[in-house]
């Protein structure tokens, strides 16, 4: 098997982020200034390290639509596509309102947060599954090296998968504005090579060759 690198990028820092809003698909969300320089600094960084990047996926929210981008211009990029299933979580009546009426919510049915579905919404095992089955399309496919631009708690959910983790680790796995991780496909198990590095801490990966 033919040795595959896989990046998973979450959208840079929006305005909603600043003002502590759950922006799910409610909110397609506008990058703030640093949002905006974290994606261009990663997209710097991989196109020093030499990194050529044979596709991009990314969800059809606006943050991270404006995030490739940035990416795809760095990286003179032609193949990018929205894939429905990089989406944010569907979060129903709580989509755009403060991230505390989540857990208060789950709390008050009974039930963990991450199992938490509000009426027409998903939860965020719901969410793992859409992740996790566009991983493994990636991975089936002839592509050596793809960037998926995605949401923080559906990176989270598919890292969780890939590192065995359960529920109860998932603040553990949630990345930062930006923040990269590199997994390498073709052994017998996936190999996760960064997790969750920011942009300012992306150049000494790179130059220490972990990543390519």
């Amino acid at each position: 098997m033919n040795t595959q690198r896989i990046y998973l990028v979450k959208h840079g820092e929006t305005e909603e982020n600043l003002q502590g809003i759950h922006q799910g698909r409610a909110v397609g969300g506008r990058l703030s200034e640093r949002g905006r320089a974290d994606i261009r600094l990663v997209g710097a960084c991989l196109a020093a390290a030499g990194v050529t990047v044979d596709q991009l996926l990314v969800s059809p929210m606006s943050r991270c639509r404006e995030s490739a981008e940035l990416l795809a211009a760095a990286l003179a990029l032609a193949d990018v596509r929205v894939d429905e299933r990089l989406a944010a979580k569907d979060s129903g009546h709580l989509g755009g309102r403060p991230r505390e009426l989540a857990a208060a919510e789950a709390a008050r049915h009974g039930v963990p947060i991450h199992r938490l579905r509000t009426p027409g919404g998903e939860s965020s095992e719901d969410v793992q599954a859409r992740y996790v089955g566009l991983w493994d399309e990636v991975c089936s496919g002839a592509r050596r090296t793809t960037v998926l631009v995605g949401h923080g708690g559906g990176i989270a959910c598919l890292l969780l998968w890939l590192t065995g983790n359960g529920f109860d680790r998932y603040l553990q796995h949630v990345p930062g504005s930006a923040e990269v991780t590199c997994v390498e496909i073709g052994g017998p198990v996936p190999l996760v090579r960064l997790m969750n590095v920011s942009p300012a801490d992306l150049p000494v990966f790179l130059r220490s060759r972990t990543a390519r």
